[in-house]
Parts: C-alpha cells; sequence; structure tokens
C-alpha cells in the first residue's frame, strides 16, 4: 500500500499521475487549506495509513493520497471537483471514478471507519463495472455533458429536488424543473 501527501511545496504530481497512467486503485482526498470541513476531514483521513498499512503492506496496487486543490490542474483524469473535501476512487487508468459521496457505503459520516469500509469494498471485488454510480470516462478528456451529469449536484441540492411537489410547483424554477421531468419520463 502506497500514501501520498501531495502539496505545493513537493510537487509529487507526476508520480501520483505516473500511478494513475499504471492502473492502481487510487483513492484520493482533494482538500483546501483554510477549509474547516477539509481540516476536520484530513486527520480521519490519514488514519487509514495506521489502520491498513499491516493488513495491505504487500498491495502496491493500491495508493491512497491527499491532495491539495492547488494541484488539481496538473493531475490527469480528474475533472468535476466542485467543491472540498472531495474523497475519489480512480481505477483502471482512469476510465473509472467515483466519489465517497455517491459510494455504496452506508455510513457517510467521514470517519476513519467509513473511509475503510470504501476502501475494502473496492479492493476486495474489484467489481466496477456493475456499480451504479461509477462514472466512465476516455483518457482525461470528459465531455460538458458527461462532466454535468458527474457532478450530481451535491447532497443538498438532491435534497431540494426530492422536497419539491410537482403536483402544485411554486414559481418559475420549479414548474420548469417538474416539466422536465415529465419529459424524461416520456422519451424512457
Amino acid at each position: 500500500m502506497i500514501f501520498l501527501h501531495i502539496n505545493p511545496s513537493k510537487r509529487d504530481t507526476a508520480l501520483f499521475n505516473k500511478y494513475i497512467e499504471s492502473g492502481k486503485q487510487i483513492f484520493v482526498l482533494f482538500y483546501m487549506e483554510g477549509c474547516g470541513p477539509c481540516n476536520a476531514t484530513r486527520p480521519e483521513w490519514s488514519k487509514i495509513k495506521s489502520v491498513l498499512e499491516k493488513k495491505y503492506a504487500h498491495n502496491n496496487n493500491i495508493v491512497v493520497a491527499d491532495v491539495d486543490q492547488q494541484l488539481l490542474n496538473e493531475i490527469k483524469y480528474v475533472s468535476g471537483v466542485s467543491g472540498f473535501p472531495t474523497m475519489r476512487y480512480i481505477a483502471k487508468k482512469g476510465k473509472v471514478s467515483e466519489e465517497y459521496e455517491k459510494s455504496s457505503v452506508k455510513s457517510k459520516d467521514r470517519s476513519v471507519d467509513s473511509f475503510i469500509e470504501w476502501i475494502e469494498s473496492k479492493v476486495k471485488p474489484y467489481n466496477l463495472e456493475h456499480s451504479k454510480h461509477v462514472t466512465k470516462t476516455r483518457g482525461h478528456h470528459v465531455s460538458r455533458k458527461r462532466a454535468r451529469v458527474q457532478r450530481g449536484g451535491g447532497k443538498w441540492s438532491q435534497k431540494y429536488r426530492n422536497s419539491i411537489n410537482c403536483n402544485r410547483p411554486k414559481g418559475f424554477s420549479q414548474r420548469q424543473f417538474c416539466n422536465a421531468k415529465k419529459t424524461r419520463k416520456m422519451r424512457r
């Protein structure tokens, strides 16, 4: 198991890109200095090393990294990072990507236990083709339409969408949302 801490002073992005291109299973935390939620998540993320280091000591196919957001432009195969912290799984030379928030982990409380559950769910079966939230990309290019789908809007906008009553929409935006929803159903 390989652990990386990539910040502007180290600039290990070339090594990180090499790991992606070699097809390793990568679990990465993208953070921003001075961000409150990032500062709360990073200590839990760093505990992964002490918990899993012995168990996967001989498995050099797994990379756990944390990357400063200032270096996002230097990393290949990563797009659609719109908020911080963002935890992402990257595999198959960057062709498969899954965000922690969209994973099948039951408790997404950003604790070391939930991170380990997420990592072990990906490492053991390596059965990503059947996961419903996995985004496949071709190389490092992601079309605008696919990038919009990939972002997903986060959990707050999903709560808002679920709260809209299409029988009695309030205002133009909700009517527009309900009409788009109806046309999507008719296309199927």
